[in-house]
This record gives structure tokens, C-alpha cells and sequence, in this order.
């Protein structure tokens, strides 16, 4: 018995040398890049083209903004494939080498669109197809989940770090693409950017899970870091807090009163990203503030969002997930409503200080709370199944806001309907305890 766990111990300091650096950073650093380009080109990048295009095409503006419904459609409609492929061994790396062939592809044809059904086709279709490949939530969320358990906090707050980061970069980067080459030259110098920067990392780095390398969650080298207890001669999968959380199946997930406590309060909560994120600029113009100032008021808020991801995510590590939930799905909430009376620079500078730190802890928060409730063995196939569900809120919560300015003259009111509906999503997630798998319950695959 001794010599087996002398060898055990051997093994794992050996393998500990042969990956200096635990290789589930290396899956962060891939997601977080995944991040950036989807972010970055597929949302916020997009708002620099329309003008252009546009203008040049003859297409309306309103016509342009239909991309964003074709887009929530095919987010849901991918979303339970995505979800249960990354669960399978091979998943995971096919999807991201095939999310970033697709995406660039997709450019390459944008680049020469010229009628609006083009447009529609390339970016709403084929874009949104290979993007949920390579950086849609439902994948990056259940990857990283799989890879940590105590760092999952961490690991989740740095990795979400690339979508504020792809707003930074990409913007300004199309700006000047545009100014060079032209629209048509900035989309084709994109699908060459998505195609270096995704598929060879993927091929190389993306791998499912710790288990499949022989390694375990968090790096740790031998059974006794504090993951679990188990004898010598229990498998190395199972010396993982991994093994130890319960892997609850979507059946058994969807069987408990908390899992639509969450899904109702994130539904409500992602109205307050949605609302404003696809209006900012015209929201803050409206009160009577430059498009300059309302630029640097979105840097500020980008800035505050990008630094409160990995602090919300450490935060996690030591504080009730659903406490940190709830606090700042409610100051999100508080943040629309200053949105909604602000009149001065500096009302507009305090909503943007807590929108950013409300809604870009949320989505770190959202990823963590499915992880830790649910276990990491069927987190692809959970959040895949109910990611329609979440599509067509955030596809709803921006016609919702137009629809309002239409009827009102005025985005005010709207954005005082979704922060008080985050507040409910607070009380809700506030409700939302860990459930419990009873061990009579039937274990489904």
C-alpha cells in the first residue's frame, strides 16, 4: 500500500514538471481570446460598420438592426447543440477550430455583400453560428467550469475579462481598418485576424477537461491538495473535488425549484445589459450630450466592467455566490434608475461607474452560480438546453427599449422598467439556494 502511493505521489510531481503551468490557464487564456473577437467584432464592432455600409449600400438603419434578431435567434437554436457537444471528449476542440473557420468565412463573404438578405445570411446566420462555436457563453461557461473548482472564481473572472477587452480593442482597431482599407477592406483584414487568432490556439491547447490529460481541477499535483479524501488506490478523476461535486443531469437540474429561480432572475437581470448596450449611444445623445462624450462615457464604463471581473470572481471563492449575485444584480438595477434621472456629466459618469461593475459582474456571476449549483460533469447540456431561454430575453429587452422611445420620445421610462425588474431578479436570485441531490434519486445519462 505504501509503495503504490510512493508511486502515485512520483507521478503526479512528474506530471506536475511536464506542465509547469497547469494547463487549464492555457483553456482561459483560448476563452478569453474567444472573448475578445466575438465580443468584439460580433457585438460592440459591428455599431462601427452600419454608418458606413449603410450609406453606401442605401440600406436603413433600422433594416441594419434586424442582423440583432436573425442573431438571438441562431444563439438559441445553437445553443442545446453547442452545450451538449462540449461536454462530449471531442467536443470542445472541434467546436472551437469550427466556430473559427466559420466566423472567418462568414467576413470573407460580408465583405462583399450587396443586397441585405447578404448581410443577413453572412453576419446573422453564419457569423452567429460560428461565434457560438468558439465564444458563446454556453461553451466558454461549461469549459472553464470543467477545468476548475476551487479557483473557479478566478478562473471565471479572467477569462470574462476579454469581453470589455474585445470593446477596447476592436474598436478603435475597426475604426482605423475602415479609414485604410475601407468597410469592405476592414471586414476582409477581420476574417483573417478571427482565423489566426482562434484556430491555431484551439488545435493545440483545447482540450475538455483535466481528466482527459491525466491531470486534476485546479492543478492540483497530488490527492491531498484539498480537493477530496479518498484511499491510494482511487482513480486520479476521482481525488478531484470535481468527482466530489455531484454531476446533476438536465432532468434532474430542471426537477428543482432553483434552477427556474435562476433562469427567471438571470432573464430579468439580462434585460438590463440588453436595454441599453444596443441604445447607449442614442440614450445618452438624447438628454443632450455629445456622441464624444457619450463615447467617453462607455470607457468608463468598459474600464469598470473589465477591472470587477476578477475581483467578483475571488470574491466567490471566499463569500456565498448567490450573496454576490444578488448585491450586484441590484446595483445594475440602481444604475438604470440614475441612468434614467441623470441630467449632468456627473449623473452620467455614477451610472457608468455602477453599470459597469453591476452588469459586468453579472455575467462572470451567472457562469459561476450553474457551475457550483449544478457540478461541471453535464454543464454544457444545462446551460445548452436553457440557452434559448436566455437568446430571446436579451433579443427582446432592446426592441422593448426602441419601443418605448417610440411610444414615449424618450428611453427614461424603459430603462426604469429594467432596473426595477433587476431588482426583482436580485430577490429572486437572493431566494435561490443550493439544491441538494437526494442519494435515492435516479441518476439519468
Amino acid at each position: 500500500m505504501e509503495y503504490h502511493h510512493a508511486m502515485d505521489l512520483l507521478n503526479n510531481l512528474a506530471l506536475h514538471h511536464k506542465y509547469p503551468i497547469f494547463h487549464g490557464w492555457w483553456i482561459v487564456l483560448v476563452v478569453f481570446l474567444g472573448g475578445v473577437v466575438g465580443f468584439g467584432i460580433g457585438s460592440i464592432g459591428l455599431g462601427v460598420f452600419i454608418p458606413f455600409m449603410s450609406e453606401d449600400l442605401g440600406w436603413s438603419r433600422t433594416a441594419m438592426s434586424g442582423v440583432f434578431t436573425i442573431r438571438a435567434i441562431m444563439m438559441g437554436v445553437t445553443g442545446p447543440i453547442v452545450g451538449f457537444a462540449v461536454d462530449k471528449k471531442w467536443g470542445p476542440r472541434v467546436l472551437f477550430v469550427a466556430g473559427g473557420v466559420i466566423s472567418g468565412a462568414s467576413l470573407l463573404i460580408l465583405s462583399q455583400s450587396n443586397h441585405i438578405w447578404q448581410f443577413y445570411l453572412s453576419f446573422g446566420v453564419l457569423w452567429s453560428l460560428g461565434q457560438a462555436s468558439f465564444s458563446g457563453q454556453v461553451l466558454s461557461g461549461a469549459l472553464v467550469s470543467k477545468w476548475f473548482v476551487r479557483q473557479r472564481g478566478r478562473a471565471f473572472g479572467f477569462y470574462t475579462m476579454g469581453i470589455p477587452a474585445g470593446g477596447a480593442i476592436f474598436v478603435p482597431l475597426i475604426a482605423v481598418l475602415i479609414s485604410s482599407l475601407g468597410w469592405r477592406g476592414a471586414w476582409v483584414s477581420l476574417a483573417i485576424l478571427t482565423w489566426v487568432l482562434i484556430i491555431p490556439l484551439s488545435l493545440f491547447i483545447v482540450r475538455r477537461q483535466p481528466e482527459d490529460m491525466g491531470l486534476l481541477p485546479d492543478g492540483a499535483r497530488t490527492p491531498d491538495d484539498g480537493l477530496a479524501h479518498a484511499t491510494s488506490t482511487t482513480s486520479p478523476a476521482a481525488f478531484s473535488k470535481g468527482s466530489d461535486e455531484i454531476g446533476w443531469t438536465v432532468t434532474q437540474a430542471l426537477h428543482t425549484p432553483t434552477a427556474w429561480l435562476l433562469v427567471i432572475g438571470f432573464v430579468l437581470s439580462n434585460m438590463a445589459g440588453g436595454a441599453f448596450m444596443v441604445h447607449q449611444v442614442a440614450a445618452i445623445s438624447d438628454k443632450g450630450f455629445s456622441v464624444e462624450l457619450a463615447s467617453g462615457v462607455m470607457a468608463v464604463l468598459f474600464f469598470f466592467s473589465f477591472i470587477i471581473k476578477p475581483i467578483v470572481g475571488f470574491m466567490t471563492e471566499r463569500l456565498s455566490v448567490r450573496y454576490v449575485a444578488c448585491f450586484f444584480i441590484a446595483l445594475a438595477g440602481t444604475s438604470l434608475l440614475v441612468l434614467a434621472a441623470a441630467s449632468s456629466l456627473s449623473g452620467l459618469m455614477l451610472f457608468a461607474v455602477l453599470y459597469g461593475c453591476g452588469v459586468g459582474a453579472t455575467t462572470v456571476l451567472q457562469s459561476i452560480i450553474w457551475a457550483d449549483y449544478y457540478g461541471r460533469q453535464f454543464q454544457g447540456a444545462i446551460r445548452g438546453t436553457l440557452s434559448p431561454v436566455f437568446a430571446m430575453s436579451q433579443a427582446f429587452s432592446p426592441l422593448f427599449a426602441g419601443w418605448m422611445y417610440d411610444t414615449t420620445g424618450s428611453y427614461d421610462r424603459a430603462f426604469i422598467v429594467v432596473g426595477i425588474a433587476a431588482f426583482c431578479a436580485s430577490g429572486l436570485i437572493l431566494l435561490a439556494r443550493q439544491p441538494v441531490l437526494k442519494p435515492t434519486t435516479e441518476r439519468l445519462t
